[in-house]
């Protein structure tokens, strides 16, 4: 679960990135970084796709998960970002060469956070096999 919530968190930070790279490209008559400071809430409320932002019954789980990517992980799975934040956003080359690059890792850790997901619900099932079967029961966690 910790697993998948630190990759859901990552693809949430490069969705971001792609939309302000994307934006980086746009023609537009105002210098690059005050056009995305004008633009950040807006880029905020349109990219980010969750992961560690929940009000489900496990989101202290994605809270502490989320906090423990940005001290122990960070540079795992967002290496790219920290490189993107230090790059010169108004030169094109560099910005189209992160966008390839941004692009790759996020689809690459969508595939990832799928194979999580399965391999959780394959784990689910089989704790509900084995609690409807009779093999487990409630009482096997109060002893």
């Amino acid at each position: 679960m910790r697993a998948s919530v630190f990759v859901s968190y990552a693809i949430s930070v490069l969705t971001v990135d792609l939309e302000v790279l994307r934006r980086t490209l746009i023609p537009s008559d105002k210098e690059v970084i005050q056009a995305l400071i004008d633009d950040l809430p807006e880029i905020l409320a349109s990219s980010w796709v969750g992961g560690g932002w929940s009000l489900s019954p496990d989101a202290s789980v994605s809270v502490a998960a989320a906090a423990d990517l940005e001290r122990d992980h960070s540079t795992q799975l967002l290496g790219l970002h920290a490189e993107m934040v230090v790059s010169d956003l108004s030169d094109h080359d560099v910005v189209r060469d992160l966008l390839t690059r941004v692009e790759r890792e996020r689809e690459g850790l969508i595939q990832l956070r799928g194979q999580l997901e399965e391999r959780l619900r394959t784990i689910q099932d089989a704790v509900r096999a084995r609690y409807a079967s009779g093999a487990a029961s409630v009482d096997d966690w109060l002893t």
